[in-house]
């Protein structure tokens, strides 16, 4: 396995952590966040920084939300994937 960049390893934690906050708030709410909930992590799965020239290199800011929204949609594909399992 090769090693993370810092700024790979930061995306990839702040991924984790607003995930984390999004599950509890939603928790802590009730059922009637979590349509809401899901929308927004898909929203932020699906990251776009409407870049005009898409051979241009990326800012360190925008590579860390690409990063971030990699690693929430590898998460997301994850929990669909044991949602799916739990219901059989």
């Amino acid at each position: 396995m090769t090693a993370m960049s810092r700024e790979e390893l930061e995306a990839r934690i702040n991924a984790h952590r607003e995930l984390l906050i999004d599950c509890l708030a939603a928790l802590l709410a009730g059922q009637s966040v979590r349509d809401a909930l899901l929308e927004r992590i898909r929203e932020d799965a699906n990251y776009k920084n409407y870049q005009e020239d898409p051979g241009a290199v990326p800012s360190a800011g925008i590579a860390l939300e690409n990063g971030a929204a990699r690693e929430i949609d590898a998460i997301l594909e994850a929990a669909k994937s044991r949602a799916e399992a739990l219901k059989r």
